[in-house]
């Protein structure tokens, strides 16, 4: 009798015990931010107030410090270059015969054998651009907008070089602006990366719905950058991070941006 009961008790323990629920692990406790399908270290830099010649000692310290800060998309205006004079270094050719970038140059001004324009240089494939002037704008004199549509593999994104004229009113920043967007290559829903001498306004910046990474990163207005990085507001695009790096041409403005598809 007594082995009886003892049994049962056994028995009784063993199902209570299989009957407790284990522990639950909480699924809809927030997992963080989604992680970008691919980053972008994208860079700026500005020569038009470069007076130096070109050396390609010093441009090939440039590539070595692009390779550093592992640039993937480079937007340089105001490049000067002398087609035809081999006396003079090429800045284009001499940066990529020391990277693996991909090219686009945007001509704004062919004299006497001076040739000055905008470039854009990508280690991503390039699909197709175009160039266009400020025609109509009255401070404009050969300013011009270079455009490159770039594979970033996940999504292609516009990316605009462009110099608007130094002095220009408020109305004809404007008005560069919108021929800008008026002749964009961007399709919908397609991020665009604008890069130059932006204007400082934050009612032009945002009259287009345009994010600035330095404005984003330190809240100033400074008049006196000489190129700036406008992103547009779109969830396939968020600004990582932004910084400065110093060169033999002056200072590079870096942004890193996640991309979404």
């Amino acid at each position: 009798m007594d082995r009886r009961r003892l049994l049962q008790t056994t028995l009784l323990s063993m199902l209570i015990l299989a009957g407790c629920s284990a522990p639950t692990t909480n699924n809809s406790a927030a997992t963080g931010p989604k992680p970008p399908d691919l980053t972008l270290e994208v860079a700026s830099l500005n020569l038009s107030d470069f007076n130096k010649r070109y050396e390609r000692k010093d441009i090939d310290r440039f590539a070595k410090l692009l390779k550093k800060e592992k640039i993937d998309i480079l937007s340089v205006q105001g490049i000067t270059r002398y087609p035809g004079l081999e006396s003079r270094v090429d800045f284009v050719k001499e940066l990529v015969s020391r990277t693996d970038m991909r090219y686009t140059f945007g001509e704004m001004y062919n004299s006497s054998g001076r040739q000055d324009g905008n470039g854009i240089f990508s280690l991503f494939p390039q699909r197709n651009n175009h160039n266009d002037s400020f025609d109509g704008v009255k401070s404009a004199n050969f300013e011009a907008a270079l455009q490159s549509s770039v594979d970033g593999g996940v999504k292609d994104i516009v990316v605009v070089s462009t110099m608007l004229p130094p002095k220009a009113p408020e109305e004809d920043q404007s008005a560069c602006l919108k021929i800008i967007a008026s002749k964009s290559i961007a399709q919908s829903n397609q991020p665009m990366i604008l890069t130059g001498n932006l204007p400082a306004s934050e009612r032009l910046r945002s009259k287009d719905s345009y994010e600035d990474v330095e404005g984003a990163a330190h809240a100033r207005e400074d008049k006196d950058l000489r190129t700036r990085i406008w992103f547009s507001n779109s969830s396939s695009l968020k600004l990582i991070g932004t910084r400065t790096v110093e060169s033999e041409f002056g200072p590079i403005l870096v942004a890193k941006f996640g991309l979404y598809q």
